[in-house]
């Protein structure tokens, strides 16, 4: 600002002394008529930075500096951002920058960030970020319900003991919230954790953003975490590009209570689980859990997790939802399925290594389908042993079970080969030799209910022989899934 201010006050100058002629080094006229109006210009520059200041104070934080604790500079730092949150005044835009090497525990320095317009700007990354350590239950770090306008950004969480209540803590009624680039972690295997990571604890705390965090569970903690966010009654708030993974309860994403209007929930990855767990060990929760009547925007999320059937990755009954996928088995490349799909839209889905034997080949959840295209292709020859197979859906309600195709005999079935069908109903599965003329079936649509699309044999044990399966489909409601099983 200072740097600023000298070169708007040179260029004044420059430009009142050009405006001024002074035909003599001692014209007292000319002098004094420059005097005059360098002085004015000066108070008029000073009014125009004052009224266009962009930004407060900076007050600086390092609970290893030395000096006076004034918080002016890197030297003089105080300790705690607490005492930073002290020397800032409400509203004035303020910032307390926190140093890379700064580490404090959340009972010696608990801050309650309680002025407007507040940013404790942690720098460093990784290992040289900012940490809070919290070495009791119920340690907090709040963001106050007169903190409208704070931002947070850059900041190591870790929970140094069981059962942490919260890492931070937004208080009812605070507004226009920002956390992001923070990381929440534990510090002991299978014992620390935080219950709820962020809690936006009550009504009307509206407008926040959540961004870019990462959440960092530990395997098997121990008193087993909530959520990662849990948020009450918080209209318009953002939670975008955020990683979560670990061990949870109820969800990572979780509006326990009271429900909340315009969310946006997009582009972050969701683990209920760890990286590198086989679908036996990950968690059974959705990873994303609202109250009923919550409104807003859910696109572009992938989630991890084991529930029964995709559509449970994410319970939001009122909330749009678009371009969600899900995964519960490593290294399968169909084994991802959209979440919610669109009603009158063309979707194709896969899967591959189907075996001789009754095998199921794709799970329909929440609604109707229309299959447009269904074609096998061998990959695995099949032997002579008479087996004859027939395609059929095995109803979610009983009493709805039919065939789509009738039985037909797949001896001698060759490598490279397709299995297509007719357009007469039931259809008749045709095998069609490698090189054969034809591109695809001749099928005409077939409605589907809910259940479990099925290739059925008569010879279990006999034939060997395996087929990839590739369906062309069309959701007849909004919301249906169609997963590879």
């Amino acid at each position: 600002m200072k740097r600023l201010f000298i070169i708007c006050l040179v260029l004044l100058l420059c430009a009142s002394a050009m405006a001024t002629k002074i035909a003599d080094a001692d014209d007292s006229t000319a002098i004094a008529a420059v005097k005059v109006d360098t002085e004015a210009l000066i108070v008029l520059t000073g009014d125009v930075l004052a009224t266009n200041k962009v930004a407060g104070d900076v007050f600086y934080v390092d609970s290893n500096a030395g000096g006076s604790a004034s918080g002016l500079s890197w030297t003089n730092a105080v300790l705690t951002i607490e005492a930073g949150l002290t020397l800032c005044t409400a509203g004035a835009g303020d910032w307390i920058m926190v140093s890379p090497i700064h580490a404090e525990t959340a009972t010696t320095g608990t801050a309650d960030l309680d002025k407007t317009d507040v940013t404790v700007w942690g720098l460093g990354n990784g290992t040289r970020m900012a940490t809070i350590s919290y070495d009791t239950a119920t340690d907090t770090f709040v963001i106050g319900a007169t903190g409208d306008g704070t931002k947070v950004h850059g900041i190591k969480f870790i929970a140094t003991v069981t059962a942490v209540a919260n890492a931070v803590i937004v208080e009812a009624g605070c507004t226009d919230f920002v956390i992001e680039n923070c990381v929440f972690e534990n510090e002991t295997t299978t014992t620390d954790e935080f219950i709820d990571a962020i809690l936006v604890s009550g009504t009307a705390s509206d407008r926040g953003i959540i961004r870019n965090n990462r959440f960092l569970g530990d395997v098997g903690a121990n008193a087993g975490p909530k959520s990662s966010i849990n948020f009450v009654d918080c209209d318009y708030l953002q939670i975008t590009g955020n990683e979560f993974s670990g061990d949870i309860g109820d969800a990572h994403i979780f509006n326990e209570t009271t429900a909340s209007n315009f969310i946006t929930i997009k582009d972050n990855r969701i683990m209920c689980g760890f990286i590198g767990d086989a679908q036996t060990t990950l968690d059974v929760t959705p990873g994303i859990s609202l109250v009923a009547t919550t409104t807003g925007w859910i696109q572009d999320n992938f989630i991890v997790t084991n529930v029964a059937t995709p559509d449970l990755s994410i319970v939001a009954a009122d909330c749009y939802l678009s371009g969600n996928t899900y995964n519960e088995l490593q290294g399968a490349a169909f084994a991802a399925s959209p979440i919610g799909l669109i009603a009158g839209q063309t979707y194709v889905v896969q899967i591959a290594g189907v075996s001789v034997g009754d095998e199921n080949l794709f799970l329909v959840a929440g609604g109707e389908i229309l299959i447009t295209n269904l074609i096998g292709e061998v990959t695995t020859v099949f032997d002579t042993s008479a087996a004859t197979s027939k395609i059929s859906i095995n109803a979610t309600d009983a009493g709805l079970d039919y065939d789509f195709s009738t039985a037909v005999d797949l001896t001698d079935a060759v490598d490279g080969g397709r299995f297509i069908f007719s357009a007469a109903q039931p259809s008749v599965l045709t095998p069609l030799a490698l090189g054969a003329v034809g591109s695809g079936s001749l099928m005409s649509p077939w409605y589907c209910v809910p259940g479990v699309i099925e290739v059925i044999d008569s010879d279990d044990n006999d034939s060997t022989g395996a087929t990839t399966w590739t369906m062309t489909f069309i959701p007849l409601t909004n919301g249906v899934t169609v997963t590879p099983q």
